[in-house]
């Protein structure tokens, strides 16, 4: 009975010192999430031009701290790779085999570029507690480059291996490590994506001034001249409206007030004894207006003004013409 009574002792204190060593050992084989620290992860990142040559870009970001302790350190953004065939240089947006040049900046005043050796950067400080999340955004700018007029399209591009992260030593935003405590964040794909419409536009006009003319002189020309950028291959017709609506181009200028003398004139295209220059042209008949095809530069057209006498009172006349584009 004595022997069996040790033995049985002895079985027991070797079964409490396993019991005693099994609880430390099961920590050490569990997540301590005390120490994944930090965890900075993308929502959405993007930029729209729509149909404008201007927009505002945002990079979405969820920041979760998994430790007990606050934690405060700097997030940046470090821009990655344009997509092909664009440079760090001169990005661009591709419609197939279509391009438009375009530039993303750090300021909504367009005047410092946003590039890889300027990373966009914010401090960010999170409250303790296990799992506790901080949501953000950064904001950068984009402009098409003037002076183009790319074919009207849908037109995208990328920046690929952005980082989100923070910055080491050297200013580089890196994904993890130099912020005093375990942080870990993400590359991610930027994308851009603008859509080109068919447009044009009106970008000067010249007054034609007649300059001083003696009362009861027979009959006065000058000419003015429009300006006019359409895409490429785009046909387009203008029309001129006088201020009295005339749809032949058949207008009067008038002089100061008090003044009840009226001056006439006709608007003419090709030459001062050309034809007459009107209001009916629309987007798919040219009228008595003038047409004309895009080139993807500025093209100018000039306009004739007759005037058939000036036995008037002396003053100075005008009157103001709307030019439309119809195309």
């Amino acid at each position: 009975m004595l022997q069996r009574t040790s033995c049985d002792l002895s079985q027991a204190i070797v079964q409490v010192l396993i019991f005693a060593l099994a609880v430390p050992l099961l920590a050490m084989l569990l997540p301590n999430k005390a120490e994944a620290n930090v965890v900075c992860l993308i929502d959405n990142a993007e930029l729209e031009f729509g149909t404008s040559s201007t927009g505002t870009g945002t990079i979405d970001y969820t920041c979760t701290n998994y430790s007990y302790t606050p934690r405060s350190f700097t997030l940046c953004v470090d821009l990655g790779n344009p997509s092909w065939p664009g440079t760090p240089q001169q990005p661009v947006l591709r419609a197939g085999n279509r391009y438009a040049g375009y530039q993303v900046f750090e300021d909504p005043a367009l005047s410092q570029r946003w590039t890889a050796q300027r990373p966009l950067t914010r401090l960010v400080s999170m409250p303790a507690g296990m799992a506790s999340s901080v949501s953000g955004s950064f904001q950068f700018y984009g402009a098409i480059a003037p002076g183009q007029t790319p074919v009207p399209g849908t037109y995208r591009a990328f920046f690929y291996n952005t980082v989100l992260g923070t910055p080491d030593n050297g200013g580089q935003c890196r994904t993890s490590g130099n912020t005093g405590f375990s942080f870990s964040a993400q590359q991610f794909t930027l994308s851009l994506g603008a859509q080109i419409a068919n447009e044009c536009r009106i970008v000067a006009t010249g007054n034609a001034d007649l300059g001083s003319v003696a009362a009861a002189t027979g009959p006065v020309s000058g000419v003015g001249s429009i300006a006019v950028n359409c895409p490429t291959g785009t046909p387009y017709n203008i029309g001129l409206e006088p201020s009295n609506g005339h749809p032949a181009g058949f207008g009067e200028m008038s002089g100061g007030p008090g003044n009840p003398d009226i001056v006439p004139y006709q608007l003419r295209s090709a030459s001062s004894t050309g034809p007459v220059w009107g209001a009916t042209a629309d987007a798919t008949n040219v009228g008595n207006g003038v047409s004309g095809t895009g080139s993807g530069n500025n093209q100018d057209f000039p306009v004739y003004i007759t005037v058939p006498g000036t036995d008037v009172t002396p003053d100075r006349y005008s009157d103001t013409v709307r030019v439309t584009v119809h195309f």
